[in-house]
């Protein structure tokens, strides 16, 4: 986060932060597909947001329960789109 928000655009070190994101998401997108989310991209969107809020609180805020609390907010994110994934496969 830094590190892209302290560079010029184009420079190398923001290269390296573009694609340090993009393997996140993909990271996010793959385990979301294998594990048969029909919103694979969305989901994955949802977490990567909820990673780079985490990472910002537990800095800002010197609070390492920010983890726990985003590994419970992802949780219930993965949940409900698993429901969802169910119902659209049930046809409701």
């Amino acid at each position: 986060m830094t590190a892209s928000a302290e560079v010029r655009p184009g420079s190398p070190v923001e290269g390296a932060a573009d694609r340090y994101r993009l393997w996140v998401r993909t990271m996010f997108t793959d385990l979301a597909r294998e594990a048969g989310v029909a919103d694979a991209e969305g989901l994955a969107r949802q977490l990567h947001l909820l990673y780079d809020g985490a990472g910002i609180s537990a800095r800002m805020d010197r609070d390492p329960s920010a983890a726990t609390t985003a590994r419970a907010a992802a949780a219930a994110l993965f949940d409900a789109a698993v429901k969802d994934k169910e119902l659209v496969d049930a046809g409701q």
